[in-house]
């Protein structure tokens, strides 16, 4: 029996990329959003989160990352101010990422939310003693306790964050409606029964084979058309 390569072709390439990409112009949309509005900087910060979760849903973490990446690295670049746009860079876009591969991994509750828990804390005292900035008034800040502001930012994140478990299981059916991906029982169902023939991850993961194995399909059917009528 011949082994199977997880090789990816092209076109799924480029289905990945165009995804990423989508993602990554809705977060720096987002991000962009919350420098211009700043009374509404956590709420765009949730929803650039969400925007760079779609990729994770079909279980894309390469694209996940780089649509992170780039929406933080030109967060940095339409904001003119690195402090302005750390929260995201920090925080929210690294938790994003972390929730969707937990979830995806079917971590534990448990030992998701301790680790959760430590990262919070430490963006919390990134953003407080390096940046000096937790998203409030400066003057306000100077006169609060970082005690205060770990166990006050603590309880608001893990709760930010429940909410983003919740959205993401949400999104997930929704992604794969709108993608119109098959289920694991149609793959099933699509591969080749030879043991002996490779298969790639095009042909399990791409919305785009209805139309490769259709084709075969067709093929396979127009060849048995031809034996027949030379057998007539």
């Amino acid at each position: 029996m011949a082994k199977r390569r997880n090789k990816i072709s092209r076109q799924d390439v480029i289905y990945r990329l165009a995804l990423s990409g989508i993602s990554a112009a809705i977060a720096l949309l987002c991000v962009w959003l919350s420098v211009i509005v700043r009374f509404s900087t956590i709420a765009f910060y949730v929803a650039a989160s969400v925007a760079i979760m779609v990729p994770l849903t079909r279980k894309y973490y390469l694209s996940g990352f780089f649509a992170y990446a780039v929406s933080a690295a030109l967060g940095f670049v339409i904001a003119g101010d690195i402090y302005t746009v750390v929260g995201y860079v920090a925080y929210f876009g690294p938790m994003a990422l972390i929730t969707g591969i937990m979830r995806n991994r079917k971590v534990k509750w448990f030992i998701a939310l301790p680790i959760k828990i430590v990262y919070i804390n430490g963006a919390l005292a990134l953003l407080y003693f390096v940046c000096h900035t937790i998203m409030i008034d400066a003057a306000i800040m100077d006169k609060i306790s970082y005690w205060v502001v770990a166990l006050v930012g603590t309880v608001a994140l893990v709760a930010i964050d429940f909410v983003l478990q919740l959205v993401y299981s949400r999104l997930i059916p929704l992604i794969e409606k709108a993608l119109r991906v098959p289920s694991k029982e149609q793959d099933s169902a699509l591969l080749p029964e030879d043991d002996d023939e490779d298969v790639s991850a095009f042909d399990i993961d791409s919305p785009f084979e209805e139309y490769r194995f259709g084709s075969e399909k067709d093929d396979n059917n127009s060849i048995e058309n031809e034996q027949n009528d030379a057998e007539d």
